[in-house]
């Protein structure tokens, strides 16, 4: 009900109540003025009629008293239609519902399976939020954790390695490794030494071939240079002798020395000039082959340091996922609760992959209570409503219930096996208890009450009236 229907009410009684002030004022006036009037009048006059007003009052006096006491009922019944129209109360829809654990049933499994080293609970005793349960041997997990660091060191150590090597850097170990396993960085720093004397001497070999290279063009070019000058000499000294052939100053046998000369040193020459360019491309094999030794040394060293970051990879993997087994043989609360069920008792029993060994009640600060509401109280819920919970197991008059607020309405309704329809709604306490002693736990029944609003007490009386009303005149 709004404030201006409250108003609107206010006057409708105020109206009425000057209605019955003005009758009330029509009905005693004509007593009034007569008492005045007794006033006005000499004190001769009033002892005269003192006689005739002892019999009228004698006359009137019943009827005056009933009256004055409709009158009273009247102004009774006035202030308290008043009140009724101002005073308010809750609106409450109503719901059964029962105490749910807030996290549900935690159950707890064995991801790995293996033989129980410890047991460390029991049944009904209260458990922290990563408190050890029980545990599973772990010695096979951890062998294999151990060998898994061990490879894993040795390649992250290898991986060092070939990435100096491919960089051409002074070989730095891992400080890790050199920490936890000194010998893998000894062995390391060996190979490395191996590998850059390998390729140091393969470097040197060539560059030794490419020295013999250049001696051997610089004595073909002195070899050409020596031939050329004296295929010159001989040339000039041919031409100047074939003249003296005719005159008989020279004989044929000089002039063929000479042409031999001559032809001998021409051969020379070129000769020097072929080998020099043979020479000149063995020097450019030479150096080539320098380069190709650094360059599949390096190709070959980064092929090796590509699979080797595969492997790696993969023991890094593997061992994250091996210390998760480790981990997990301890098996842990995951919240603070109570031990349900234990359903491992044998210190040395094995147990399967994925077995149920423990289930824990969780125990919160606060508690979750799922009700069923009727449909036709649906529309006026909505979350963060303030409720009241009072359990079944405790007399709410002694003990009082627990206040709460709405936290979830169901998307739709259900029908359970006897035909009933209804909403799930869920409500969270503020507590998890009534007191010390009185606890609460998952399965008590409790009513659920959820404040919807507010009404005046005048509202829900006439609340009767106006459905009589609007139904009112419309039978068939």
């Amino acid at each position: 009900m709004n404030l201006q229907t409250v108003a609107q009410r206010l006057m409708a009684v105020i109206i009425g109540l000057q209605g019955w002030l003005e009758a009330v004022r029509m009905r005693v006036q004509p007593y009034v003025e007569r008492w005045l009037a007794d006033w006005k009048e000499s004190p001769e006059n009033r002892e005269a009629d003192f006689v005739q007003d002892a019999d009228y009052f004698i006359i009137h006096q019943e009827p005056l008293r009933a009256r004055v006491l409709v009158k009273t009922i009247l102004i009774a019944v006035a202030l308290f239609i008043m009140w009724t129209a101002v005073a308010l109360i809750d609106e409450i829809t109503k719901g059964e519902g029962k105490v749910i654990p807030s996290s549900q049933i935690q159950i707890l499994q064995s991801l790995d399976g293996g033989i129980v080293a410890e047991i460390n609970v029991k049944e009904g005793q209260v458990v922290e939020a990563g408190q050890i349960l029980l545990r599973v041997d772990p010695t096979r997990f951890e062998s294999s954790v151990r060998e898994n660091r061990s490879q894993y060191l040795a390649l992250t150590a290898k991986v060092a390695r070939l990435r100096a090597l491919a960089e051409g850097l002074p070989f730095v170990p891992p400080p890790e490794v050199m920490v936890e396993d000194p010998k893998t960085v000894q062995d390391e720093q060996r190979l490395y030494q191996t590998a850059r004397s390998n390729v140091e001497a393969q470097i040197s070999i060539a560059r030794q071939q490419l020295i013999q290279r250049q001696q051997e063009l610089s004595e073909m070019r002195f070899k050409r240079e020596q031939a050329s000058q004296a295929y010159e000499l001989t040339a000039k000294e041919l031409a100047v002798t074939k003249p003296l052939i005719d005159s008989g100053a020279v004989s044929e046998v000089e002039l063929l020395r000479l042409e031999r000369d001559t032809s001998r040193f021409r051969g020379e020459r070129d000769m020097a000039s072929a080998q020099i360019l043979r020479s000149q491309a063995a020097m450019s094999e030479a150096s080539r082959k320098i380069e190709e030794v650094e360059l599949n040394a390096r190709n070959e060293v980064r092929k090796d340091l590509a699979e080797t970051m595969a492997k790696l990879n993969a023991f890094t993997e593997g061992g994250v996922g091996l210390a998760d087994k480790v981990k997990h043989a301890a098996i842990r609360s995951p919240v603070k609760g109570t031990v349900s069920r234990l359903l491992v008792n044998t210190v040395g029993g094995v147990v399967q992959p994925g077995r149920d060994l423990v289930e824990v009640v969780p125990l919160d600060d606060a508690l979750i209570l799922e009700a069923k509401v009727a449909p036709k109280d649906i529309a006026f819920l909505r979350p963060g409503q303030p409720a009241m919970v009072k359990f079944t197991a405790y007399d709410f008059s002694t003990y009082g219930g627990l206040e709460a607020k709405l936290e979830h309405i169901g998307a739709d309704s259900i029908t359970d096996e006897k035909g009933n329809t209804f909403f799930l709604v869920r409500v969270r306490t503020n507590k998890s208890r009534l007191g010390a002693n009185l606890p609460i736990i998952p399965g008590m029944v409790a009513e659920v009450d959820i404040i919807t609003g507010q009404k005046s007490i005048l509202a829900y009386l006439l609340k009767p009236v106006l459905r009589a009303k609007q139904g009112a005149l419309t039978e068939r």
